[in-house]
């Protein structure tokens, strides 16, 4: 079995300035800040969540926080690929000792996450910030996931456990299969995250991927270096 975190979004109305798992809001910097640019469009990236290494959790990373970006669009630009590790769009930064070779600004502040709605026409973004509860549980071993399952009472298994925003554990691939050069192996995971959209005010957050995606976090297995992406 391995061990995850299942994420419970909390809303705050004051901001958290201290060393903890959070999305949204400005990151509070464990070294210099290093806010990454688009490779697009030449602009710092959304700053999406930052997430605490706990000595529990990944105990043999040297790096303490991880930071996780991501370009956001303006609906009238080319669409930035978002969804590719490789292409420039998004960012997973390790603090310290991390390895990013990314074009980069030494800024404390910068693009956050916001809720979006839609409203006399057009979308308005109003910016948020959540703490969150992180509830232990187990994954099953790799490899259980990997085919799509036939029976019924499995695919309801499979739909909730590809539900779940979680730290660690064993990322579940889409029912497509790993693309976009999804390599799990020789990665530890960091972070499953769902789309997010506020499409029925539900969702807490938007984010900058297709309605139905699932996002991985990875980290490297020596913990100095971390990649992103997103599947359909």
């Amino acid at each position: 079995m391995a061990t995850k975190y299942v994420i419970r979004y909390h809303e705050t109305p004051t901001p958290i300035r201290t060393f903890t798992t959070k999305f949204g809001g400005q990151p509070v910097w464990l070294e210099e800040p290093t806010w990454p640019l688009s490779r697009m469009y030449a602009r710092p990236m959304q700053f999406v969540c930052q997430i605490a290494l706990n000595p529990g959790f990944l105990p043999e990373t040297p790096a303490r926080m991880a930071y996780l970006f991501m370009t956001d669009w303006d609906y009238e630009s080319p669409y930035p690929n978002t969804f590719d590790s490789d292409d420039g769009e998004n960012a997973l930064l390790l603090q310290p000792s991390g390895l990013w070779s990314g074009p980069s600004l030494r800024v404390h502040e910068g693009p956050s996450l916001y809720r979006r709605f839609h409203r006399s026409g057009r979308w308005e973004q109003f910016p948020c910030e959540f703490a969150v509860e992180l509830h232990p549980g187990d994954d099953p071993e790799d490899g259980v996931w990997q085919d799509y399952p036939q029976e019924e009472a499995a695919q309801d298994l499979y739909w909730a456990a590809l539900s779940e925003d979680k730290l660690g554990g064993i990322p579940v691939p889409t029912p497509f299969g790993r693309r976009f050069g999804a390599d799990f192996d020789g990665w530890r995971l960091l972070l499953q995250l769902n789309a997010k959209d506020n499409a029925d005010e539900s969702d807490p957050f938007f984010l900058n991927m297709a309605y139905d995606a699932v996002a991985y976090a990875f980290v490297s297995l020596d913990g100095r270096r971390g990649k992103f992406l997103w599947e359909r």
